[in-house]
């Protein structure tokens, strides 16, 4: 059976900030844990493969301020911890971490024959990612004598293009697309414990009940003469707890992108 809890996610996340305070993080485990997707991983400098699959952001709000006040060697080691707990949560609901963002982490999920699942997935890593933050690390960091930190989350559904950018020596994947920077225009709507969506991932989802639209919405995009309208959404993650343990098992482990339609 595989699980994976919010007591976990903690015990990962206190395990790697302490691992970082005693400066004891083996260089081995950041080597391994390479953030990419093996899709795209192979593709020589210059070109580019197209996929449609959900990305999202999951930040760490008030970092910023955090650091000002605060050490920032703690403040730095406490935001790539709790990422890790983010890496551990995206693979756990199929997913794969393509890369950090400052003091957040980039993600997909997909590409598959069920961009469905590839959604719900990634709304279940989403949400328990902010309810494990909120309810195990938060309270392990106020024994500790630590101010709580906060999280929030955009995602949207839609063509990517993963491109290899660089020389022969030096070069990266990078992924590009609308639903990339949309994605990431819904995590900085988001304020902190709140997950956005854009209108790409909320027309893949069964219930229209999880999620209302946002005070902002829509997003107006005019060119020359013509104007559009691209909606986006609050979701409504704590309803979707209760589900999200049997979700896990039901994957087995497995990436979203490997299931097939029976």
């Amino acid at each position: 059976m595989h699980t994976f809890t919010a007591g976990q996610f903690g015990d990962t996340v206190l395990r790697n900030f302490a691992a970082r305070r005693e400066g004891t993080l083996f260089a081995s485990e950041a080597k391994d844990r390479a953030l990419t997707h093996p899709d795209f991983d192979a593709l020589p400098v210059g070109s580019r493969k197209a996929a449609t699959m959900t990305v999202v952001f999951l930040d760490l709000t008030d970092f910023t301020g955090r650091s000002f006040w605060d050490d920032p060697t703690e403040v730095a080691d406490l935001a790539h911890a709790v990422l890790s707990g983010f890496i551990e949560t995206v693979i756990a609901f199929g997913g794969y971490p393509l890369g950090l963002r400052g003091d957040g982490l980039f993600a997909g999920f997909g590409p598959g024959t069920r961009p469905d699942i590839d959604a719900v997935m990634a709304l279940g890593a989403c949400a328990f990612a902010l309810d494990a933050v909120e309810r195990e690390v938060n309270p392990r960091l106020v024994q500790r004598g630590i101010r709580r930190v906060q999280a929030r989350a955009g995602l949207d559904h839609g063509a990517i293009t993963f491109i290899r950018s660089g020389n022969d020596q030096h070069s990266e994947v990078n992924p590009l697309g609308f639903a990339a920077n949309f994605a990431a225009k819904c995590e900085k709507k988001a304020d902190s414990w709140e997950v956005v969506i854009g209108e790409g991932i909320a027309g893949l989802l069964p219930d229209q009940n999880i999620y209302t639209e946002h005070a902002d919405s829509p997003k107006q995009y005019q060119r020359d003469y013509e104007r559009r309208s691209y909606h986006f959404y609050d979701y409504r993650w704590r309803a979707s707890l209760p589900y999200l343990q049997s979700a896990l098992e039901q994957l087995g482990g497995r990436s979203t992108a490997d299931i097939a339609i029976s």
